[in-house]
């Protein structure tokens, strides 16, 4: 609903792919921050205070600029602990939810309310039944009509893989190496699994807007890190070599558009965008910038797992902790999957001296 009313980043690029530094950077309370042009609208009509909401302590204590700070406690059950939620009533993201509902009900007026979750990086516990396991293709159990040749049927059994559950049950976040010949149905299943935490985000906005006391908010839909699901050799967070799928973030803006953008965008981008907000300034997201020429020099990330990596418009390239280079032609190959460097020494030479 967001996306398709609204304004997309394609290719919105974190400066560090931690995104507990990302978010210090958006939530420094410096003299001009976005959150003081709020205060100065505060003023007038509007009113309301500018507050976070979120279930990762540590991410409230860096927020200076907001005016309160709400931290949701995780409470696990004992028993069942490692299960997912039966109901997306039960999951951490809802809990950040309902309090921001909570919230909304009291007589005083807010003018922004931030909500962070890490469950994507901490917790998987959306209910499992949310990927329709009916839409699988599963085996068939009819017989078949076809005659196999069977040479060694002990053979056969000994050679097949191991079995993969359509969907995994734990809650715990995965960090898996694929090797060099993974399970052909490893990756399928964790996207299954991250496909549900995804719907859950979609249903939990959808009940936020639906619950809000606030006719037609202006909603920001914006990530801090992303995430492996097989690009470079891995599946998990901050787990493996950096790649570029790691570090291109959704980012959402109602009310703009509808309106993609292709060009690379830096995080730091936020704090512009909200001081536009902030401001009541036009939002310049339109026709013109989706032809307009990206911005001059790459976006470079930091990054423990990197010596260095930078996105340009038409490349990603970077540089391992073990010094070997690699380099990605963008946007054309989304997924990290052709090493073209060997090909084009000539960007590596300038992207790697840069």
């Amino acid at each position: 609903m967001i996306a398709a009313g609204g304004c997309v980043w394609d290719r919105w690029t974190a400066t560090n792919d931690d995104s507990s530094a990302v978010l210090r950077r958006w939530f420094a309370d410096q003299t001009d921050s976005w959150a003081n042009r709020f205060r100065e609208r505060s003023l007038g009509p509007a009113g309301g205070s500018i507050e976070l909401i979120t279930d990762d302590a540590a991410v409230g204590q860096n927020a200076q600029c907001f005016d309160q700070v709400i931290t949701v406690a995780n409470e696990d059950p004992a028993e069942d602990a490692n299960r997912p939620a039966d109901e997306i009533e039960g999951t951490q993201l809802a809990a950040v939810i309902a309090a921001a509902v909570q919230r909304d009900s009291e007589p005083d007026p807010w003018q922004v309310m931030w909500l962070h979750s890490n469950f994507l990086a901490q917790r998987w516990d959306a209910p499992r039944s949310l990927f329709p396991i009916d839409d699988v293709e599963l085996p068939s159990t009819e017989p078949s009509e076809e005659v196999d040749l069977i040479v060694d049927a002990a053979s056969i059994e000994s050679e097949a893989p191991e079995a993969i559950p359509l969907i995994f049950d734990s809650v715990d976040v995965p960090s898996v190496e694929l090797g060099s010949s993974p399970h052909p149905d490893l990756v399928t299943a964790w996207m299954r699994t991250y496909g549900c935490q995804v719907r859950l985000i979609d249903l939990m906005i959808e009940v936020l807007l639906q619950s809000l006391q606030v006719d037609d908010p202006q909603v920001i839909v914006v990530g801090t890190s992303g995430f492996s699901l097989g690009q470079n050799g891995w599946i998990g967070h901050r787990c493996g070599p950096l790649r570029s799928p790691q570090i291109r973030l959704p980012m959402l803006l109602s009310d703009v558009g509808p309106i993609r953008l292709p060009q690379p965008a830096a995080d730091v981008t936020m704090i512009d965008l909200l001081h536009a907000i902030g401001s009541g300034a036009e939002v310049k997201v339109g026709p013109k910038t989706w032809v307009a020429e990206a911005a001059d020099g790459p976006i470079r990330t930091q990054s423990d797992r990197a010596q260095d990596a930078m996105t340009t418009s038409g490349w990603f390239y970077v540089r391992d902790s073990d010094q070997a280079e690699h380099l990605y032609l963008k946007p054309d190959d989304v997924e990290d999957f052709n090493d073209v460097g060997r090909l084009r020494l000539d960007v590596m030479d300038l992207l790697g001296g840069n």
